[in-house]
This record gives C-alpha cells, sequence and structure tokens, in this order.
C-alpha cells in the first residue's frame, strides 16, 4: 500500500455495523406513513407559557439540522464511507421533523414565536456557515453532548406529561433520539481513540466549553438573572400544566446528570 492509500485509509471513519444503523434508521423513518402534523389531532388549550417553551423547542430542533449537516460535510471531506454518511444524512431528517412537530404544538397551543430573545444561544443561521471543522469537534458537539443531553431530557419529560397529544410528540421524539444517541457515540468511538495527544488536549478543553453551553441552552444555569428567572417561569408553568417540560430546576439536574455521564464516557476515550 502506497503513503496516500495508507493515509486515506488511516483518515476513513466508518461506523461499527454502519449499513445496520443506516438501515435502522431509514426504517423508523419508512414506519411513519403519515405526515408529522397528523399526530396533533385534538384540541389543545392556549397556553402562553406552553406555547412559548414549545417555540424554544423548535429553535433548539432547528439549530440542530445545520449542525448535524456539518457533520456529513465533516464525514464526506474524511473519506467516511456511505453508511456513517447515509446515517447522519438520515438524523437531519429527523431533525427536521422535529423542528416541524415542535412548530405545530406551538402553534396549536396558542401561536409560534420567530423572534428569538436576546440572550438565548439558539442560532440555526450561524452553525449554517462554511467550516472546515474536522468530523471529531462535530461529532463530539452535536453527538456526544447534544444529542446525550437531549434524550435525557425528552425521556423525563415524556415520563411527567399526561397531555395525549403532546406525550404523542415526546414519543416519536424519544424513539429518534435513543437511536441518534447511538449513532454519536459509536462515531466517538471509531473517531477519539485516532486523535493525537494535543488533539485529544484540544477538545477537552472545547468539551468544557461544551458543557457550559449545554447548561444555558439545554438547561438554564448560565444565563443573566433576569432572563433565567423568565425561562425558569416559563418551564414551571409548562410543567404544571402537563404540557410538556419538568420544572427548571429538575431539568438543570438532568442536564447536571448527563454531562457528568458524558465526561465518564469520554474518559475512555482520552478526554479528561
Amino acid at each position: 500500500m502506497g503513503c496516500e492509500a495508507e493515509e486515506e485509509a488511516v483518515k476513513r471513519v466508518e461506523l461499527p455495523e454502519p449499513n445496520a444503523v443506516w438501515r435502522k434508521l431509514r426504517r423508523a423513518q419508512t414506519a411513519r406513513t403519515k405526515e408529522s402534523t397528523d399526530e396533533l389531532h385534538g384540541t389543545l388549550p392556549h397556553s402562553e407559557a406552553a406555547r412559548r417553551f414549545w417555540s424554544r423547542r423548535t429553535w433548539s430542533e432547528l439549530a440542530a439540522v445545520p449542525a448535524v449537516s456539518q457533520v456529513v460535510l465533516a464525514l464526506v471531506r474524511e473519506g467516511a464511507g456511505l453508511g456513517s454518511i447515509g446515517a447522519y444524512t438520515t438524523i437531519a431528517q429527523d431533525e427536521v421533523r422535529h423542528a416541524d412537530l415542535s412548530l405545530a404544538l406551538a402553534n396549536a397551543l396558542g401561536g409560534y414565536d420567530e423572534e428569538i430573545p436576546d440572550g438565548l444561544e439558539y442560532s440555526p443561521r450561524s452553525l449554517a456557515a462554511p467550516s472546515d471543522v474536522p468530523v471529531a469537534v462535530w461529532a463530539l458537539a452535536n453527538g456526544c453532548f447534544s444529542e446525550t443531553v437531549s434524550l435525557a431530557l425528552i425521556q423525563a419529560r415524556h415520563a411527567a406529561t399526561k397531555q395525549p397529544t403532546v406525550r404523542a410528540v415526546l414519543s416519536e421524539t424519544l424513539k429518534d433520539e435513543a437511536l441518534h444517541v447511538r449513532v454519536a457515540w459509536q462515531v466517538a468511538g471509531e473517531v477519539l481513540p485516532k486523535l493525537t495527544p494535543r488533539e485529544r488536549k484540544e477538545l477537552s478543553a472545547y468539551s468544557n466549553e461544551l458543557a457550559e453551553m449545554i447548561r444555558r441552552t439545554f438547561g438554564t444555569s448560565g444565563l443573566s438573572p433576569k432572563l433565567r428567572a423568565s425561562e425558569n417561569r416559563l418551564r414551571d408553568e409548562t410543567a404544571k400544566a402537563g404540557l410538556g417540560a419538568r420544572s427548571a430546576s429538575e431539568e438543570n439536574v438532568i442536564v447536571n446528570d448527563a454531562l457528568d455521564e458524558i465526561s465518564e464516557r469520554l474518559r475512555v476515550h482520552g478526554l479528561r
């Protein structure tokens, strides 16, 4: 094998049994024969807090679309196989569906907010800017961190939500997120052990920044006092109405517990 071929082989990123993972993701999508919003049958109560909460969920899911797309582009740049590329392309489609469901809920609960308040770090447009960041960074941020924390929160919200329509949306999202997390950690297991000591050190520092960002977006820790009080009240009222949230204090604990779990799992791959 020539030097160029050897270098290409080292760069190649491939999931364990990638085609099996990709097929499972595609089957999950194909099984849904109705439009996303068909699940929103029945009348939902109008709720100022809940419509604003689900507007935020829409912004978050929409921001995941360019983030996952950046993983796809990085995989192509670094010579990944079609199984890996196909898996993440399917995940991007799932995120569009989740944004659509969240948007429909926000509208059904009283109306979707298009304006993102100052101080909230939902930035789908900035995440869509061209990037040459390597797949390890995007996989860590979008996969290991965002998907893992998202799964923990959706599990907790689903368990506490009684309203049938909202619970059905959470149930559908939960199924997808469980597969997304599986793919994310498979990619981490393939990519992270190949990093140089310097790359591991840099990625470890970035992990600390990611954790703080997650606390401000998935949770409310780290927000300015005024904004945090407003966002806490919004989640508390939505939780009290049983419309898809847990209380702010509960959600912050869930986020921190998930981040602790992520930290432990990353240590296995040499990130400290």
